[in-house]
């Protein structure tokens, strides 16, 4: 041992020691005693002299620090005359195990633990993090469990924390650990943990092999269980282990393979694996069989609803999410058309607030499967599916409903543009007042944003915190194409056509482009009003160039073109969905935009127009074969504008003036959703028609509150008893209220913890967004699992059940909500029969 190692050592002892005893039992080094700087500290070589040495310590120097030395072994108690002086103060000991003892702040006694572990100690780095994680009073298995730790590089001192670092090495072909743990000596201290804790015993074990029957013993085709319920805690905090998540996930797949499951699987009932929670094939499974079951409607939407719920929080949830998304979407759009597919209407305004009110959440969930299946990258095992959808949705709905709605238009001798819910009186009914109240309005208009979108995006703005949204129905100008809807939103007395165009002018002045409206606003509003492209006011730094835009004006219109864009490009159609998904997000951040860095407190959002939108390619009978005659300016697939025109029993006819244009004009539309045949036009996408889905347009009015305007829904237990008796204790979680439009769901984890902050039990999540039912209906009951700590260094103490929920943007956690109970459970709880 070098003099540098003996001087450090000795500094430190004379830290918390005034008189050290050091016993050179093989007489090798009074050489490094005597070289021993004396400056802090006094040397004496102990020499048959204890009377004197006692003497000079106790009475003529009793506060200094001394270093007694002494040659050859320690005597024996009743031979020592400095016993009690030992006794009172500290032995310092220079071999390598006492070395190690003395860094790490152990006592001698321990010595045996060192030696029996010797090669784990001989590593700096090693004492280094095993001190970092010893504590006062650790005695051997303290020590060993933190050893172990050490040895697996985890940051807490857990059995299940161990079992996922050497599961993780095993599934990457490292077997560091196994030979680290024969090298140290702690082989068979880590395998005694685990067969006392686990039950698992066999002559060679191995991390594969328990891994395998851990599975095996918690999935219900497996075999008879051997390893004992607390297992199934042990994949529960692996599988939330944000450290070892993607391991499991291929050890599940290795198992899966090794046990065969996939042919296990094969005739088993959907009821029998709908809870498993082990294996990424179950997932394939379930989903296969809920899609034959849609498929052949052999199932209700409740019950589907209800599969989809219970694997919303499982662990492969997240990978399926779309297709499950499918499978919910598409069992609504079914059922939705089952239910409306035959509704007539006597009148227009019967008509458009029948589809305002309910009918359009058809459209809605069409586009929100179409969406998802498209996510899932058009997945063969929904491919039948998906035909079957847009075959229902093309000739049971879009078809059938249109076909009713058209007995209604052929009826129209004029088109009701003068009524308070016609898109040409939007200005004078919606905008004109805030004009007159000298209040700021800023208008957005997004090109084919349909109603069924405006929905969707109001119900995203009211959950929203002070944001305040209300959406109603307004009627497009006919035909619904973007030139006429967009003039038709400005201040307008007189609208007409451009010539022998589609172009509009409002008052004589053209309305092409945001130029052309921009002059109309201002011409026409009769206050500081302006045009602006969407893209150029999202550029503005709001802190500044946005403020400074904002001032200058009280009426700002924001036009925004991306859903017809890519409808009306035949190589783009196809994404219209993904079109929409986009805008939806685009117009949520331009009102937060407007409303918290800009002040502006009023806003609204309309359309010019709707669409028809079928993602299948069309059928030939989609097509019209109209015959009509005459001057025509322009041809589309839902409408003709010329002079002249003579139709037959294909389209509608209209003058002009019965639309409210200013022409001679006529206008021909083809009824319900038939297209006309034009070269080089897509097909999918179209719009221009008077279908219920390409005129019925949204109109949200949103307000910038000062005051919290949505809360989540409140979760709560009912708590029977303060006491848990056994290992396994059952709880009932109720949803206080229904979730609503500023009532929001609450996703939570819940878990049973010590009072020192240890997990006792399994975690268990949720999303509360029960919509409808009475309370009885919004109680999810879960049965935790607790660990064998619960009857052993908890039992009779006091625990708590902690409710939490997530904080937004990060992977943490925080309290929402905690209940205590006292732990009383049987030592017969811990017995597996």
């Amino acid at each position: 041992m070098s003099l540098d190692n003996i001087e450090f050592s000795l500094k430190k002892l004379f830290n918390n020691h005034r008189i050290i005893f050091w016993y050179d039992t093989k007489e090798e080094l009074s050489e490094e005693f005597e070289n021993l700087d004396e400056k802090d500290f006094k040397k004496i070589n102990v020499k048959g002299n204890e009377f004197e040495v006692k003497h000079i310590l106790v009475k003529q120097e009793p506060d200094a620090k001394f270093l007694l030395y002494f040659s050859g072994e320690r005597p024996a108690h009743e031979d020592n005359w400095l016993l009690d002086l030992e006794l009172a103060h500290h032995v310092f000991h220079t071999d390598q195990e006492a070395m190690y003892l003395q860094e790490l702040g152990l006592d001698y006694y321990l010595k045996e633990l060192v030696t029996e572990h010797i090669e784990f100690f001989r590593a700096k780095e090693r004492r280094v993090k095993l001190k970092e994680l010893l504590g006062v009073g650790d005695e051997h298995e303290a020590i060993r469990s933190k050893m172990l730790a050490v040895v697996f590089n985890s940051d807490y001192v857990s059995l299940s924390s161990f079992i996922q670092a050497h599961g993780t090495a095993f599934i990457y072909n490292n077997e560091k650990f196994d030979k680290d743990l024969n090298r140290y000596n702690l082989a068979n201290y880590y395998w005694g943990k685990i067969k006392t804790r686990f039950n698992y015993e066999v002559e060679i074990p191995s991390i594969y092999d328990f891994l395998l029957e851990v599975f095996n013993s918690n999935f219900d085709l497996g075999g008879k269980a051997k390893i004992p319920k607390e297992s199934k805690l042990l994949l529960s905090l692996w599988q939330d282990s944000i450290q070892y998540k993607e391991s499991f996930g291929k050890l599940s797949e290795k198992i899966s393979v090794d046990i065969d499951l996939e042919n296990k699987l094969n005739n088993i009932s959907l009821d029998a694996i709908i809870d498993d929670n082990l294996f990424k094939l179950s997932d394939f499974k379930i989903i296969h069989e809920l899609t034959d079951l849609i498929l052949g409607e052999e199932i209700s939407l409740d019950k589907s609803l209800q599969y989809i719920k219970q694997r919303e929080n499982k662990n492969w949830y997240n990978q399926f999410e779309n297709f499950y998304q499918c499978l919910e979407f598409g069992a609504k759009t079914i059922s939705l058309i089952r239910k409306y597919r035959s509704r007539t209407f006597k009148s227009f305004n019967e008509g458009t607030q029948a589809y305002a009110l309910e009918l359009y959440e058809v459209d809605k969930m069409y586009r929100k499967f179409i969406w998802n299946y498209r996510q899932t990258n058009q997945n063969r095992i929904l491919s039948d599916l998906c035909n079957k959808i847009e075959k229902v949705y093309s000739n049971d709905w879009l078809l059938a409903i249109n076909n009713n709605w058209q007995s209604v238009i052929d009826d129209i001798k004029e088109w009701p543009t003068k009524q308070s819910w016609s898109q040409q009186q939007f200005f004078e009914q919606h905008v004109k007042p805030f004009m007159v109240k000298k209040q700021r309005l800023f208008v957005i208009i997004s090109d084919a944003l349909r109603y069924e979108c405006g929905v969707e995006l109001n119900n995203r703005l009211l959950a929203e915190n002070r944001f305040q949204s209300y959406i109603e129905p307004i009627i497009s100008s006919l035909p619904s194409y973007t030139q006429l809807g967009m003039a038709s939103l400005l201040p307008n007395k007189d609208i007409s056509f451009k010539g022998k165009s589609i172009g509009i002018s409002v008052d004589g002045i053209s309305s092409s482009g945001v130029q052309g409206r921009g002059k109309i606003l201002e011409t026409n509003s009769g206050v500081r009003a302006t045009a602006v492209k969407a893209e150029d006011f999202m550029k503005m730094n709001a802190a500044k160039d946005g403020r400074d835009f904002v001032k200058q004006y009280d009426l700002i219109y924001i036009f925004h073109n991306r859903i017809d864009k890519t409808g009306d490009d035949k190589t783009t159609e196809e994404k219209v969905f993904n079109a929409v998904e986009d805008e939806i997000q685009f117009l949520m951040d331009m009102i937060k935009r407007i409303g918290n860095s800009l002040n502006g407190n009023n806003m609204m959002i309309t359309s010019d127009h709707g669409f028809i939108y079928q993602y299948n390619e069309l059928d030939e009978s989609d097509f019209s074969a109209s015959n009509h005659k005459g001057e025509i300016w322009k041809d589309n697939r839902r409408f003709v504008i010329g002079r002249g025109l003579s139709n037959d029993g294909a389209t509608k006819a209209f003058k002009a003036s019965e639309l409210n244009i200013s022409s001679d004009a006529d206008v021909l539309i083809p009824k319900s959703i038939n297209r006309l045949r034009v070269k080089g036009a897509g097909s999918r996408f179209v719009h221009g028609g008077a279908s219920l889905q390409e005129i019925v347009i949204p109109l949200l009015k949103i307000t910038k509150q000062r005051q919290d305007t949505t809360t989540a829904v409140d979760i709560d237990i009912i708590k029977s008893t303060d006491r848990i008796t056994t290992n396994i204790h059952a709880v009932s979680f109720i949803q206080s209220d229904l979730v609503g439009e500023q009532v929001l769901p609450r996703t939570i984890r819940a878990g049973i913890y010590a009072e020192d902050d240890e997990l006792l039990s399994d975690h268990f999540k949720f999303h509360f967004d029960i919509a409808e039912g009475s309370e009885r209906q919004r109680e999810v009951k879960h049965k935790f699992l607790l660990i064998s700590k619960a009857t052993g260094k908890y039992k009779n103490q006091r625990v708590k059940l902690i409710l939490e929920e997530p904080v937004e943007g990060t992977t943490k956690w925080k309290t929402y909500k905690d209940y205590y109970y006292t732990l009383n459970i049987s030592f017969t709880n811990d017995f597996d029969m």
